[in-house]
């Protein structure tokens, strides 16, 4: 069927072909595959990257996908052709201030901790107070910090 610039090729063996078609033939290109390959990891890398620095109010539980991301970037990197090269650096540098930031919220959140109070008897004596009482429950939780977390925490409501 021809319809004005426009022709149709029948599959058949029967059919004929106003144009011959070219094949390609088909075989696997160990580049493409290494290639394909080093794309994931770059695009992992970019979205763990990232992830972690949206997970870095989470206490610090960024830090394992940053690290992750960072090992990911740095393949794509080495290994990767000149795209993927591009995506491996924005994931590795978004993995490096991932691990800077939880990292460093880490260290804040360890800092607030009073380490000394953190001992067996302290934190068997949780089975004395009262679980319905929110004011015995802030007051047994506050001899673990050495910031006032009852005035914070009522402040918030």
């Amino acid at each position: 069927m021809e319809d004005g610039n426009r022709e149709t090729i029948n599959s058949g063996s029967q059919g004929r072909f106003d144009q011959p078609l070219s094949y390609r033939p088909q075989y696997d290109n160990p580049k493409t595959e290494e290639n394909k390959k080093h794309f994931g990891l770059a695009l992992a890398s970019l979205i763990l990257s990232g992830l972690s620095l949206l997970c870095c109010c989470m206490c610090g539980l960024g830090i394992i996908p940053a690290l992750i991301g960072a090992i990911f970037g740095l393949i794509a990197l080495i290994k990767g052709k000149e795209s993927v090269r591009v995506m491996g650096i924005v994931g590795l540098i978004l993995g490096i201030i991932g691990v800077a930031v939880n990292a460093f919220m880490l260290f804040t959140i360890g800092m607030m901790i009073e380490w000394g109070n953190i001992t067996p008897e302290n934190l068997n004596s949780i089975q004395y107070v009262d679980p319905n009482s929110e004011e015995e429950m802030l007051d047994w939780m506050q001899q673990f910090f050495k910031i006032d977390i009852k005035s914070s925490y009522y402040q918030s409501y």
